[in-house]
């Protein structure tokens, strides 16, 4: 078994275990459904018993794991009855985040939002993986540009969900660039200002993202 490298320094080991667990749900590595095997996963995230307890509490809490009495942690499985749930929160969510990035853009947040128009522009899309890494970077550039670390966390955690959403039903997709290029339009409203178009581009958009999901799930 291969070993990953130890908590970066300024980091806990309870932050890296989270993070690290986080991405490989995420990413299907640890499959939906599956059983957590923590023995395994403290040797090679070179992290003790605590530190690990406590990145499952985190993970139950973002409804990534679900841990059961005596019987151990499980993955948390992709159904189709939490991409509606996800989707209308997000919709609410993006909308406002959008809208208040739109009306708050200073000229260096302007500049943040271009470099990632060029992203998209000089994109192959050729894999499905690196358009879903850039689908997260736009995001979270909206999400800095909003100013409000409330609707961020939340906005993060529905975001990571649907992210392992895409990643489920990848395989069965073709290449997701349409769904990237959809943010052209939003951050073009964001960045000329115009609050009420840029929220219902996100909206439109995760709209767009349930449909495509549920047609493949």
């Amino acid at each position: 078994m291969s070993v990953a490298n130890p908590a970066p320094e300024g980091r806990t080991q309870a932050e890296h275990a989270y993070l690290e667990l986080r991405a490989r749900i995420i990413d299907m590595r640890l499959e939906p459904g599956s059983a957590l095997d923590e023995e395994a996963l403290m040797r090679e995230l070179s992290v003790g018993r605590t530190p690990m307890r406590e990145a499952v509490k985190r993970l139950e809490s973002d409804r990534m794991l679900k841990v059961y009495p005596r019987r151990g942690t499980i993955v948390s499985d992709v159904n189709i009855r939490d991409l509606k749930d996800i989707s209308d929160a997000r919709r609410v969510l993006e909308a406002f985040a959008a809208r208040r990035a739109a009306e708050q853009a200073t000229d260096e947040d302007r500049e943040l939002l271009r470099s990632c128009l060029e992203e998209i522009t000089t994109e192959e899309f050729a894999s499905n993986r690196l358009s879903v890494d850039l689908d997260g970077r736009i995001h979270s550039a909206v999400y800095t540009v909003m100013r409000n670390s409330y609707v961020e966390t939340t906005l993060i955690q529905y975001f990571h969900l649907s992210q392992r959403m895409w990643n489920f039903v990848l395989a069965g997709l073709e290449p997701i660039g349409s769904h990237i290029n959809e943010h052209i339009a939003l951050l073009q409203a964001i960045i000329d200002g115009d609050p009420d178009l840029a929220a219902r581009l996100a909206e439109d958009h995760i709209t767009h993202f349930e449909n495509r999901v549920r047609e493949a799930l």
